[in-house]
């Protein structure tokens, strides 16, 4: 339900606003207010007595000494910035190396197969270990 009547504003809230508005129309009333209440602190550097000027916007600039470069200046400027580009590709991403050539091998008698043993084969510890499963696998259930 909507109500029509108007609303009271109660004294102190009338005073607080008006206080905020005269405050925050000074802003030389933080420096005489202490830190706690939101002033200045005492480490803080003085206010100059004088205003900042605003620069002249009709003053012309001064002409730069330095000249532009030329066509030939800028291309070997371009080239040897080319240049650093990729030799520091080169550094940072140097290339794999090139395989050895592969020398004709002799053709080297067959390996013979190990002689089996009753004992089962060590696995290296490389390997992970992994239980064997039996029968089919069902697929994993999805959990939220």
């Amino acid at each position: 339900m909507i109500s029509n009547a108007r609303r009271h504003y109660s004294a102190p809230a009338l005073l607080a606003l008006a206080f905020a508005l005269a405050v925050s129309a000074c802003s030389s009333t933080f420096d005489i207010l202490p830190e706690k209440a939101g002033g200045l602190p005492a480490s803080a550097p003085q206010r100059s007595a004088e205003p900042l000027a605003f620069p002249n916007v009709y003053e012309q600039r001064p002409t730069r000494e330095a000249k532009p470069l030329n066509d030939e200046e800028q291309k070997k400027l371009e080239s040897e910035l080319t240049t650093l580009r990729e030799q520091q590709k080169q550094l940072a991403n140097p290339p794999p190396p090139t395989p050895a050539p592969a020398a004709k091998k002799a053709a080297a008698p067959a390996k013979k197969p190990p002689a089996k043993t009753a004992e089962p084969v060590k696995k290296k510890q490389n390997d992970p270990i992994v239980p064997e499963q039996k029968g089919p696998v069902a697929p994993p259930k999805m959990v939220n």
